[in-house]
């Protein structure tokens, strides 16, 4: 019994840590882009953000909202959306950091890294996120 016990524990403790309180949706046709999150740290579904993440994007004018990534890392979490040279959508972020200056930090680096130029010089969007799912 007991043995029963511990694995339906750690059933249900894995099936919460699957939970994503952070969804982001973008449009590659556009640039749009939406993030669903935990800013408040009352329960919320995966549903809930990707409700709130399609939502928005496509206010921002996304025609074709896609999903682009969920994670359940509490903490900050920076986003990066820029042209390309040829014209195309970059998107980059990063989840669960310590501080909004080392999301801001990392994910420049990260665009950096993968080419990005004027690192310095762009937009990182921060948000905080709660991990407390439904």
């Amino acid at each position: 019994m007991k043995k029963l016990f511990f694995f339906s524990v750690i059933f249900l403790l894995m099936t919460n840590l699957s939970r994503a309180q952070c969804v982001i949706y973008a449009c590659d046709n556009t640039g749009s882009w939406g993030a669903g999150y935990n800013n408040d740290n009352a329960p919320t579904s995966e549903k809930e953000c990707t409700d709130v993440a399609v939502k928005l994007c496509k206010e921002k004018g996304g025609t074709a909202c896609t999903f682009l990534y969920k994670s359940n890392k509490a903490g900050w979490w920076g986003f990066i959306n820029v042209k390309k040279a040829n014209a195309a959508n970059f998107f980059q972020g990063g989840d669960g950091y310590q501080s909004k200056t080392e999301a801001e930090t990392s994910v420049r680096s990260k665009y950096r890294s993968s080419g990005g130029m004027d690192a310095d010089n762009i937009k990182v969007y921060t948000w905080y996120v709660y991990s407390n799912p439904k």
